[in-house]
């Protein structure tokens, strides 16, 4: 599906063309949501002589076969690590597992890395890489936000509503709390719920989880923009995306 461009609407590509759009930034940042969503360091303990150490295996991501093109994305531009596919589930996963690619990519996205912190902070001391800490600001434009909704986010019809929204929704902590996408999409600011779910896995879990909805009618043109800008390559939910400007002029 080629990208489109968005209306000349008032204010919208100005603004956009203003912000940085540097084939790297753009990547960069889209991936590290990627990362942030679906992403998993694989950190294991191993023997070495007398001593067990902890090392990173690999670095891994891994989506349903119908975001494929996520993973082919991530693959062509960096030109590196490989796909696996699940043999007995509709699961793919990208992996990087030398040294050297792997350092690469901590170096890359060092100072963008939101909600796997943990994981990525051991990373980075392993590799003796001084950590940068993440502005929890999202910009405007930003393409962070892409990458989560292509991992994490939904593109939904509210057929009550009659409207295309756009929702993020994490288990709360620290560093989720601290997202603040306020300033992302052009005059939007999501709507934040909290609320306490019930994993109901191996009996009843309790645990908070954190709602980010862009779900006023007067938003939909604005969130039409942003991802047409910074596109989704999770085919499903940029099809969706692409309904909302025919949805908004139905109205």
């Amino acid at each position: 599906m080629n990208t489109q461009s968005a209306e000349n609407c008032k204010g919208f590509s100005e603004t956009a063309r203003q912000l940085p759009d540097i084939e790297d930034y753009k990547f960069w940042n889209w991936f590290a949501g990627i990362i942030d969503g679906d992403g998993n360091f694989d950190i294991r303990i191993e023997s070495t002589g007398n001593k067990r150490v902890r090392i990173l295996k690999q670095i891994r991501i891994k989506l349903h076969n119908r975001d494929i093109r996520i993973l082919t994305r991530i693959q062509d531009y960096l030109h590196m690590g490989r796909i696996r596919a699940d043999k007995n589930k509709p699961y793919s996963i990208y992996i990087v597992s030398t040294k050297e690619t792997m350092m690469y990519i901590l170096k890359s996205i060092n100072g963008l890395i939101r909600l796997k912190v943990p994981g990525f902070k051991e990373c980075c001391s392993l590799y003796n890489i001084d950590y940068i800490e993440a502005n929890y600001n999202i910009g405007l434009y930003d393409p962070y936000f892409s990458g989560l909704v292509d991992t994490d986010g939904s593109i939904v019809f509210n057929y009550a509503g009659n409207r295309i929204e756009c929702n993020l929704e994490f288990q709360s902590n620290d560093y989720t709390s601290k997202l603040n996408f306020d300033n992302t999409v052009l005059n939007c600011k999501p709507t934040i719920l909290k609320r306490k779910k019930s994993s109901g896995l191996s009996g009843p879990k309790d645990f908070s989880s954190i709602a980010f909805k862009f779900q006023n009618v007067n938003n939909m043109l604005f969130i039409y923009d942003y991802f047409m800008h910074n596109r989704l390559y999770c085919d499903m939910k940029f099809y969706r995306v692409t309904k909302i400007k025919p949805n908004f002029f139905l109205r």
